[in-house]
This record gives structure tokens, C-alpha cells and sequence, in this order.
């Protein structure tokens, strides 16, 4: 069995949400809990899946392998005025 390599993102840059998790309002609420949403990555978009966990004016969001699987990445999650950004964070 071989391990699946995560398509590369730079820690610490904004991404564009491009696709938010589905649902109403749209709010950061959507990303908490299981949820997974799209990003414009550095390579194209990007789908992420994963656990989101509420932080001040944030969502924590950790990205899993596969729905409660292992994790891959950290990212913090915030709404602009122009829609949702997420960012990488390195996470110890």
C-alpha cells in the first residue's frame, strides 16, 4: 500500500474558497464540524476534507486523508468581505 502524497500548497499564503462547504446561510459555520470545500490552489483546485473547530473569528480546520482519517494539514479558515479565504498553519 503506498501513501498518498498531498498536492503542494505554501504555508501561510491565502487560498481562495472557491467552492464552501454547501448549506445556509452561508456563514463560517458551514466549515465546522466534518465538512470539505474547494480552494484555487497553486496547481488548480483543490479539494479539502476534513474537521473544522471554531477559533475566535476563525474555523480550525484540520484536513484528513480521507473523512476521519489521518491528518494532512492545518488550515485557518476566514471570511472576507468577498467570500472565504483558507491558509495553511503549521500546527505542532
Amino acid at each position: 500500500m503506498t501513501a498518498r502524497t498531498p498536492l503542494s500548497v505554501a504555508s501561510g499564503k491565502p487560498y481562495p474558497v472557491v467552492v464552501p462547504p454547501a448549506g445556509d446561510p452561508v456563514s463560517l459555520d458551514l466549515f465546522l464540524g466534518d465538512a470539505e470545500f474547494t480552494i484555487d490552489g497553486t496547481d488548480g483546485q483543490l479539494l479539502i476534507r476534513g474537521h473544522g473547530v471554531p477559533l475566535g473569528d476563525l474555523v480550525r480546520f484540520h484536513e484528513k486523508d480521507s473523512m476521519g482519517g489521518k491528518d494532512v494539514r492545518v488550515w485557518h479558515v476566514s471570511q472576507q468581505r468577498d467570500g472565504f479565504v483558507a491558509e495553511t498553519v503549521a500546527a505542532f
